[in-house]
């Protein structure tokens, strides 16, 4: 999380900050320290205050809005890059087929 980077670039301190959003200086130095997550609403309370994006201040998207997914899975293929590019294409209706037939695949590999 970049909090404790934003923080510092606006030359304020932790006491600076949760008396911004309404919350403890505690809870600030635990969130930077990475003790503890902030909740949700204290995310949006805090990208609003450094008018920034969630995802920005979460270290998933960089300066210039590009969004950083962290995958456990193994990588897309290229192959697989192919069938997301093909099944945007279809219509809404061959979508369908596609998805139905998928699904009837899968249960008759099990």
């Amino acid at each position: 999380m970049r909090l404790k980077e934003m923080r510092t670039e606006w030359g304020l301190t932790q006491t600076d900050v949760a008396k911004a959003i309404g919350t403890s200086q505690r809870n600030i130095g635990r969130w930077e320290s990475g003790l503890n997550e902030p909740t949700s609403s204290s995310l949006v309370k805090l990208a609003d205050f450094f008018r920034v994006s969630v995802d920005y201040l979460l270290g998933r998207e960089d300066d210039f809005g590009n969004i950083e997914v962290k995958s456990s899975a193994a990588e897309v293929s290229a192959e697989e890059l192919g069938l997301i590019s093909g099944y945007r294409s279809l219509s809404a209706a061959n979508k369908k087929i596609v998805f139905e037939t998928m699904l009837a695949l899968g249960r008759a590999g099990k």
